[in-house]
Parts: C-alpha cells; structure tokens; sequence
C-alpha cells in the first residue's frame, strides 16, 4: 500500500470512530426525548437530532481531513520515528484536523448568517449579512475547534500509534519493476 492510502486509511478510521460515537450520542437524545416528553416533542427532537448528525458528519469529515493533510504532508509517521515523536506529530495532527474544524465551522456560520430579507417570496430578494449571527457564530466555531482539540485528541494518538505498529509489522519492501531483467 502507499503511503497516501495508509494515511488516508488512519484518517477515515479516526473519523468514522468519531461518526459512529456522534451515531450513537445522537440515538441517545431522541431515546430521552421519547422517553421524556412524549411522542409530539420526541418528533421535533429528532429532527434537530437529524440535522445535528448530518452538520456533525461533515464536522467529523473536516477533522479528519485536517488528520489526514497533517499525516501526508508535513507531520507523516514512519516505522523508524521514535515514540516521542510518534505522539508529537499525533499532537500535530490532531492540531491540524481542530484547524480545519474550526474553518468548516465559521463557514457554516458564515453561510447561517445570510438572511434572506423580510419577504422571501415577496417584492425582492434582499439578502443581507446578520453581524450579530457572525459574531455568535465565530465564538461557536471557536468553541466547536476546543472539542476537537480537547475531546479528540486521545483518538487521534491511538490511531497514529496504531498506525506506526502498522508500519512496523508491514515494512515497505522496494517493488519490482515490471518487465525487469533477470541478468541486470
């Protein structure tokens, strides 16, 4: 396998671990919620349940590909690197995937903070930018890049560590080339 793959491998793992903990969590609400306060409520509940999956999904997404960039190109983990090492780029990367959160999450409440005016299917479409939604917005997107940060951070160095016992159980042999000479 190549290194990209590898990488690409750790990341998505790290994140599904992640989406499959937000699955969870999520089932949990709407268990409270019917368990709770009744069907009607239960209802709404998990529609907001619904959406906060599908906008945590890609939250996991984001980290992980920050995982992944920071693995690949400028924190990669080899068989030979020390453990000490192994968990400072594991730190790097974690860094890295809480960096990309943070810029998928003030997207989001970029995107949140248009409006579309006060008659959407009236006289005209005046779409304006809400400053107080930014300024909300940009405090959560900097809360939502502390979770990442903080909550996970001790998956992201298992998953490095894991992935430098990989490479020391699959060292990467020189492939043969195709067509090669036996006599060269």
């Amino acid at each position: 396998m190549t290194r990209t793959r590898i990488n690409l491998i750790t990341a998505g793992l790290i994140a599904g671990a992640l989406a499959v903990q937000g699955f969870v969590l999520a089932l949990w609400d709407v268990g409270l919620g019917v368990a709770g306060f009744g069907l009607v409520v239960s209802q709404l509940i998990s529609v907001s349940v619904v959406w906060s999956l599908l906008v945590g999904l890609l939250h996991y997404a984001a980290f992980g590909l920050g995982v992944y960039l920071a693995l690949r190109f400028f924190a990669p983990i080899g068989a030979s690197d020390s453990w000490r090492q192994t968990i400072i780029r594991a730190v790097v990367a974690a860094i890295s995937g809480a960096v990309v959160a943070f810029a998928f999450a003030a997207l989001v409440s970029l995107i949140a903070s248009v409006t579309i005016g006060a008659y959407p299917f009236g006289y005209s479409l005046n779409a304006a930018v809400d400053g107080n939604r930014i300024q909300y917005g940009i405090q959560n997107a900097i809360a939502a890049a502390l979770t990442p940060l903080i909550g996970w951070l001790p998956l992201t160095v298992l998953g490095c560590v894991f992935l430098k016992l990989w490479l020391i159980a699959h060292p990467a042999g020189t492939p043969a080339k195709d067509r090669a000479s036996v006599s060269a």
